[in-house]
């Protein structure tokens, strides 16, 4: 089990996000009298909750009219 410290530097985060995180929900965690651990199990699961896919280099195209700017004066 892992403390709010150990947390925030595997994450790369502030210990002061991590505790914010906990508060929300967004992080799962133990608590221990005033004491907040969290697994490796649960940075695990919180990881793959936040996994973000690659997107393909080159943007897809657009097609069809540009959109026009109103009330822009050059």
């Amino acid at each position: 089990m892992l403390t709010v410290k150990q947390v925030a530097e595997r994450l790369n985060l502030s210990v002061s996000k991590i505790y914010e995180m906990v508060e929300i929900g967004e992080l799962p965690h133990h608590r221990f009298g005033g004491a907040i651990r969290v697994s490796e199990e649960q940075i695990g699961e919180y990881m793959d909750r936040t996994k973000r896919e690659r997107r393909s280099a080159t943007p897809p195209r657009v097609t069809g009219p540009r959109p026009r700017l109103k009330n822009i004066k050059l």
